[in-house]
């Protein structure tokens, strides 16, 4: 392992030694940097009107995209070249695909029949394989939803039971969620011993003890129904119909509020859209007086939010759309399924955190990564890399906490020299403060870090 890094190890040091006292970490960055906001500008562009009708979803696995869901049939679209071109790869299956997660160095496909088969892929989607399967499901029900937390994996019925796996999904253990709220599970979150499940008609049911008991527990008063949830940065976060963002506190058991930056609670309603990539969260939502989309993101968990322009999303506009939102290293997505029933549109947006310069084709000796250029800099600077043999590569950004900022490469290379562009005048980086940051490139067992300075 090659690095430059005593500063890096000894920072990575401190964020364990201050594990769970937030309070610290917040005197060390205030002490280290100032903070400054952003007004984010993008444009998006359709890059294809590849249908899949009003429930399907978009998915990202490193740059190869995943279109799935029914129209005249069912249908599982794959591409490489940021949705330009798909190619229908449903053939791969023995059965309609319901949902996919990625874990680990896995795609992960839940698909509908008796035996609840879980298919996964090892090479960005080109094979497939069978993985296992849960044969008996509470009451019948199927499995419709994947989610993960550390080294466990979950599987999630909509009959109230949820299955975990500690060996990537070999074998499952099924947990019974014991209420007596009515409606089927939609949605699961977990974050160590705190579960959190959205049940239809009720809202968030929890647990803090790991899935023994569970409550009916919602925000607000009156309460406001949690109709969708994810797990992001230790903890999970909620989403309703009017009331905006939400954090369970599992101290308190209550939930929290972190709707700054969004708009008023009383003019629109939070879409299923809510997603994380790197250390950050994005949200769409839709307005109930003009019925128009708003996109925003923060990189603050949920404490900030930042508008992203929505120019160039032309048929975004109906209260009854369905949208799914994605994000890969260089690129946001969105599949937006209009309610006449035969308009859908996949979006991207234009510019991006990155931008990559394949500048030679000949085989350098060796792995290496060089110092970022201009440093140190403001809003972009360039890092350039040598992949020595073909290898799946990672680039990642870190603030002088450790904190994961941004993912700028994470996909398979050819052996060659690369240049990568790190701009933070993007929605990626809306409020990403002055300071020090590292980058580190992984290649096999090849690992560098090295340091560049943000100042704005």
């Amino acid at each position: 392992m090659k690095t430059q890094g005593s500063a890096f190890d000894f920072l990575m040091t401190i964020k364990n030694k201050l594990k769970g006292n937030r309070c610290m970490k917040i005197k060390l960055l205030l002490a280290l940097v100032l903070v400054f906001g952003i007004k984010i500008n993008a444009q998006w562009e359709k890059v294809s009107t590849q249908n899949v009708g009003l429930s399907g979803r978009l998915h990202a696995y490193s740059a190869t995209l995943f279109l799935y869901g029914s129209f005249s049939g069912y249908h599982v679209y794959r591409s490489i070249d940021n949705g330009k071109t798909w190619t229908d790869i449903i053939s791969k299956f023995l059965y309609d695909v319901y949902y996919m997660f990625n874990y680990k160095n896995e795609i992960f496909a839940l698909t509908a029949n008796a035996g609840k088969s879980i298919y996964s892929s090892k090479d960005g989607g080109e094979t497939w394989a069978l993985k296992s399967s849960i044969p008996t499901v509470t009451g019948n029900g199927a499995i419709l939803w994947m989610t993960s937390d550390g080294d466990k994996l979950y599987a999630v019925s909509n009959r109230k039971s949820f299955y975990a796996s500690t060996n990537n999904g070999l074998t499952w253990i099924e947990t019974i969620i014991n209420t007596t709220a009515g409606g089927n599970m939609s949605y699961f979150a977990a974050s160590g011993n705190t579960m959190v499940s959205t049940i239809v008609g009720t809202g968030a049911v929890v647990s803090t003890d790991g899935g023994q008991t569970w409550v009916v527990n919602n925000p607000g008063n009156p309460a406001l129904f949690v109709t969708y949830v994810i797990n992001f940065n230790g903890s999970v976060y909620g989403i309703t119909s009017g009331s905006g963002v939400h954090r369970f506190n599992s101290s308190t058991k209550t939930w929290e509020s972190v709707s700054k930056g969004l708009p008023d609670a009383l003019s629109f309603q939070i879409s299923k859209a809510l997603t994380a990539y790197g250390n950050s969260l994005y949200v769409a939502i839709i307005g109930f007086l003009d019925s128009k989309a708003s996109i925003f993101s923060s990189s603050d968990n949920g404490a900030n939010w930042n508008s992203i322009s929505t120019s160039g999303l032309t048929t975004l506009n109906a209260a009854t759309s369905s949208s799914s939102l994605v994000l890969t290293a260089q690129n946001i997505f969105l599949y937006d399924y209009q309610s006449n029933g035969s308009t859908a549109s996949v979006y991207k947006m234009t510019n991006s955190t990155t931008s990559v310069n394949e500048s030679s084709p000949e085989v350098p000796a060796d792995f290496d990564l060089s110092q970022n250029y201009p440093n140190p800099f403001n809003p972009e600077t360039t890092i350039s890399y040598k992949v020595q043999a073909a290898s799946n590569v990672s680039l990642k950004v870190y603030d002088i906490l450790g904190n994961e900022v941004a993912t700028l490469v994470d996909e398979f290379k050819q052996p060659g020299n690369y240049k990568v562009m790190f701009n933070v005048k993007t929605p990626y980086m809306a409020s990403l403060p002055s300071g020090v940051y590292f980058y580190t490139l992984k290649a096999e067992s090849f690992s560098e870090t090295k340091r560049m300075l943000l100042i704005k």
